[in-house]
């Protein structure tokens, strides 16, 4: 239970600080998904994907061998390699962003904060206590 009088200033001092950190480490996984490629090949190399942080097509490279491949066989790895190039879009930017989250001090904070809301609701619905004089 909430105990108001327990409350310092260096609680709200340290969930502010938290708060700047994880803030922090968010902007700085932003800025890491920015530059992020994802990269696939198919066809035993012979065809190349790299695609951005979205998995948006940036552009495919076709070995000259590659050419010499029927249309259906070369359809196939060109899908086959962006395919594989989005797959690790997606890989690394779970990495990224897994990096990023402190989810044990955040779900902390949180547990905190609601307790703090709940037991102030629950003050709030008993009689004001007088203040002493110091």
């Amino acid at each position: 239970m909430f105990d108001p009088e327990r409350l310092r200033p260096e609680d709200f001092a340290r969930v502010a600080e938290q708060s700047m950190a994880s803030v922090r480490r968010l902007g700085d996984a932003i800025g890491a998904l920015a530059g992020l490629k994802g990269e696939g090949a198919a066809g035993g190399g012979l065809v190349s994907a790299v695609v951005d942080a979205g998995g948006r097509l940036e552009h495919v490279t076709l070995d000259p061998r590659a050419l010499r491949l029927d249309s259906r066989s070369l359809a196939d790895a060109v899908t086959e390699a962006v395919r594989a190039a989005q797959d690790d879009a997606r890989v690394r930017g779970e990495a990224v962003l897994g990096g990023a989250a402190d989810v044990p001090a955040l779900d902390g904070m949180l547990a905190w904060l609601e307790e703090t809301a709940r037991s102030m609701g629950d003050l709030a619905d008993q009689p004001a206590r007088p203040r002493t004089q110091e």
